[in-house]
Parts: C-alpha cells; sequence; structure tokens
C-alpha cells in the first residue's frame, strides 16, 4: 500500500512539473506564433488582391449583417482594400468545412469583377488525399482562379468546370462552397444579378 501511495505522489509531482514547464514554454511561443501567423495572413491578403496597398475591416454590425444570412453564414470578416485612399476591391476570409476539418480561406475580388485570387489559410482534410486542395495544382486551376462572382462555381462532378482533387471531391466542394459564398457577398454589396445557371 506504501508503494501505491509513493507512486502517486511521485507521478503527481511529475505532472505538475512537466505541465508547468509546458505552460512556461507555451508562454514564450505564444506571441510569437501569433505574431508570425498574423504576417503570414497580411502577406496573404497582398496576393489575393495584390492591387490594394491598404486593407481595413468592414464595421461589425454590417458583417453580422452577412453573418445572420444562412448562405453566408460561413464569412469570418471582410476587408476593404484600397490604393491611394480609394477602395480597389474586397477580401473575404470564409470558413467551411470539408470532409474532416474547417477550410479557411481567403477570397479576393476587385471593383472590375475579376478574382484577384484565392488562397487557403487553413485546413486539415485527410493528409495525402483532402489536404491535395492547397497544392498550386486545385487552387490555381483557371476554373478558380479566372471565375466570374456572378457565377457560382461548380466541380465537374456536379456539372461544373473546376477539376476535383482526385479521391477528395468533398474537399474540394467545400472550397468552391466557401468561394460562392464570397461570391454571394460581393453580389449583394455591389447589386450584381443573380448567378447565371
Amino acid at each position: 500500500m506504501r508503494d501505491y501511495v509513493r507512486f502517486s505522489v511521485v507521478l503527481a509531482v511529475i505532472s505538475a512539473v512537466a505541465g508547468g514547464l509546458l505552460a512556461l514554454v507555451n508562454s514564450f511561443t505564444e506571441p510569437k506564433i501569433s505574431a508570425y501567423q498574423a504576417l503570414a495572413e497580411a502577406n496573404a491578403y497582398r496576393q489575393v488582391l495584390p492591387a490594394a496597398d491598404r486593407f481595413e475591416s468592414l464595421p461589425a454590425d454590417q458583417l453580422a449583417k452577412v453573418q445572420q444570412n444562412p448562405d453566408t453564414a460561413g464569412i469570418q470578416d471582410i476587408k476593404v482594400g484600397t490604393k491611394a485612399d480609394q477602395p480597389v476591391g474586397w477580401v473575404y476570409k470564409v470558413a467551411t468545412y470539408g470532409y474532416s476539418s474547417d477550410i479557411q480561406l481567403l477570397v479576393g475580388i476587385g471593383v472590375d469583377a475579376k478574382v484577384g485570387g484565392v488562397y487557403l489559410l487553413s485546413q486539415n482534410d485527410t493528409p495525402g488525399l483532402g489536404a491535395k486542395i492547397a497544392e498550386a495544382d486545385f487552387i490555381e486551376q483557371s476554373a478558380i482562379q479566372q471565375a466570374q462572382p456572378q457565377h457560382d462555381l461548380k466541380v465537374s462532378k456536379d456539372g461544373g468546370q473546376v477539376q476535383a482533387v482526385a479521391g477528395a471531391t468533398i474537399s474540394s466542394r467545400a472550397v468552391t462552397r466557401g468561394i460562392n459564398q464570397a461570391f454571394q457577398v460581393f453580389r449583394n454589396q455591389t447589386g450584381q444579378g443573380k448567378p447565371a445557371e
């Protein structure tokens, strides 16, 4: 019985020391990781709307209205891109559920209704299959990069032009669903008509 108590006390002490060390390491690394993620996201905004030199989020009440619409509920943020204080477009940060995780992406659309780019910020879908949605072969295909906001995107299995990643149709559909949410908000903002059938 004494050995059981002694082992329990030793295990508790080791666990407390290990937990304390992890908390200490986390307190040093978390700010650096957060700063790196913020810098990477800022660079991604520039990639999807290269005409802009400054980005500013829409007011919270406008974003809340967008999020209340079931068709655009995945929109997490909308930034207006400006150059010389003139609007040049918008960047939509969207989260949509893939095969096994949330997929977070940025969609940039210029005031001329041209897609500036699409960038995957994060995804944790199946390694080797779903994760391929982040590769250039998928995300940089012309059907995505040359899409027009008045047309909703679909994968080829659903009668569209987007070539889904082989074996990862669900993840591919999630990306097109996220882009379509950005397109819907853009249409609502600019007054453009319904998507063509």
